[in-house]
């Protein structure tokens, strides 16, 4: 199993996109990770580089507003499921509008990291870092404190 995060917007310099490869490099001593950004676009421009990029094999979980919310232990359990299944995992996170309802037929999964709208940086940074979460209480590490 691996993970390939997809998001849209550029990886310009500040501290979300330092953060979020801080987390990307703790997450990969777990699970061999990758995070593809995408250039901002137009919905159906992004739809057509999200689909391009996306794997037959792969699981697609879709980022949105109105996914399943979870607690880390809820998206734990997930965790050890994908694992399970031995599918690599593509973990989609659209734009400043969102995803494009095209890519919804596509996704096996909707999930909301918050019933806030999150800007699509930190929505990685949080997304990588609750993975490596859920990653630490499977192995039984310290990191998480309930």
């Amino acid at each position: 199993m691996r993970y390939r995060i997809l998001a849209v917007g550029r990886r310009a310099r500040d501290p979300l996109v330092d953060a979020a490869e801080a987390y990307l490099e703790r997450l990969t001593r777990y699970v061999p990770t990758e995070l593809c950004r995408f250039k901002d676009a137009t919905l159906k421009e992004e739809r057509d580089v999200i689909l391009d990029r996306l794997r037959d094999d792969e699981h697609v979980v879709l980022l949105c507003e109105g996914g399943e919310q979870t607690t880390t232990m809820d998206l734990t359990r997930k965790v050890q499921r994908w694992r399970a299944a031995n599918k690599d995992v593509a973990l989609v996170v659209g734009g400043a509008d969102g995803l494009h309802p095209d890519l919804f037929t596509r996704g096996q999964e909707r999930l909301a990291l918050s019933r806030l709208t999150l800007p699509h940086r930190l929505a990685v940074v949080l997304l990588l870092e609750q993975l490596y979460r859920a990653h630490t209480i499977l192995k039984g590490e310290p990191y998480h404190r309930a």
